[in-house]
């Protein structure tokens, strides 16, 4: 086990030469172009949340990587944002040589759960027990060259185009508000959220009273290396569908989508992504993320993905650590012997005593 070095400090004590640190680790790989990574973003979620930390690691001296983490009891680290966050982990590297007790030891941290994390970060892909992906939209060859090769590999992209036509016959001409600032539209897509999940009784997530102040701090940001992004499609006068995320000054994150749930047969959502995918490519951003999961439709448009993983850095000799390493040994042995679906409601199960604070 490698010694390594590390300073935990709030947000707001971070001083120039950190920041310039932070945005050096940020442009050094294209796994870190996600605005889940920025320097604002962290910022934002800082002045809502006063349990956020900051663990800075050092290799010989010089910063290696930043962990964000949410301070909980018993020495339990959170990740950044935590359940409105769709990339969580190390800012740059732990240092050469460190496993998952020097870190968290080092942060003064008893365990860190994440489902998140980069898969192509051997400290986090070493500690996993579940691998995942976040499709994306990779635009480094220019929107045409993206469409072509989605309209060669299925008939996906051009029923979304052919849909689009009929929609503007129908109900009057089409207009895409890429940067929409309208309140009215804002609500009405959260309305559109809330109902959706309700009917699968799952709450939205930026009801929570902190979440919901992040999105507005989010929405009002607006500089060129981070901003809030609501876009918006009318079909007339009418409000067909409607997306709100954010943009790195490099890569737009697919976050909160919806729609007029009446106007389903024009999948006006998906008309919506491929005027985002348009408008992306348009400003210079190189990809459109659109976030973990399996959805068809995220297969139909994503010509890239990015590896993801799921599991927790503990130091083994806390009960807390005890649990989690059994929580890994089990699910191991589950996805051999059980159905996936047995699978998928142990984890989640795991996550919701896990987010009480019950492990």
């Amino acid at each position: 086990m490698t010694a390594i070095s590390a300073e935990v400090v709030r947000p707001a004590e971070m001083d120039a030469a950190t920041e310039s640190a932070w945005a050096t680790l940020q442009a050094s790989r294209p796994a870190f172009r996600s605005p889940y990574y920025s320097l604002e973003f962290l910022r934002i979620v800082a002045a809502e949340r006063d349990d956020l930390r900051l663990g800075i690691l050092y290799r010989g001296g010089e910063i290696s990587g930043f962990l964000p983490f949410h301070l909980r009891p018993g020495g339990r680290g959170a990740p950044l944002a935590g359940p409105i966050s769709d990339y969580q982990g190390i800012l740059g590297a732990a240092p050469a040589g460190a496993d998952a007790t020097a870190v968290l030891r080092a942060c003064g941290l008893t365990c860190y759960d994440f489902d998140h994390a980069l898969a192509a970060t051997p400290l986090f892909r070493d500690n996993a027990f579940r691998e995942s992906a976040s499709p994306l939209i990779d635009l480094g060859a220019g929107f045409a060259a993206w469409r072509d090769d989605r309209r060669k590999a299925g008939s996906a992209l051009k029923t979304v185009e052919r849909k689009l036509r009929k929609m503007e016959r129908e109900l009057g001409p089409v207009r895409f508000e890429p940067d929409d600032r309208s309140d009215a539209a804002w609500e009405t897509l959260m309305g559109w959220k809330r109902a959706a999940l309700a009917e699968i009784g799952v709450r939205f997530a930026l009801d929570l009273p902190w979440a919901g102040a992040v999105a507005r701090r989010i929405r009002a940001a607006d500089t060129p290396g981070f901003a809030g992004r609501l876009s918006t499609l009318y079909a007339g006068d009418r409000l067909v569908a409607a997306h709100f995320g954010m943009r790195s000054g490099t890569a737009w994150h697919w976050w909160f989508p919806g729609y007029d749930a009446e106007m389903s047969a024009y999948t006006p959502g998906l008309a919506l992504l491929l005027r985002c995918a348009e408008q992306a490519a348009a400003e210079g951003l190189v990809e459109l993320d659109l976030g973990r999961g399996a959805e068809r439709y995220k297969r139909e448009f994503a010509n890239g993905a990015r590896a993801l993983c799921e599991g927790s850095l503990e130091r083994a000799a806390r009960p807390l650590g005890v649990a989690r390493l059994a929580r890994k040994a089990l699910h191991r042995g589950a996805e051999r012997l059980l159905p996936v679906q047995a699978v998928e409601f142990q984890r989640r199960a795991f996550n919701r005593m896990l987010r009480a604070g019950h492990l």
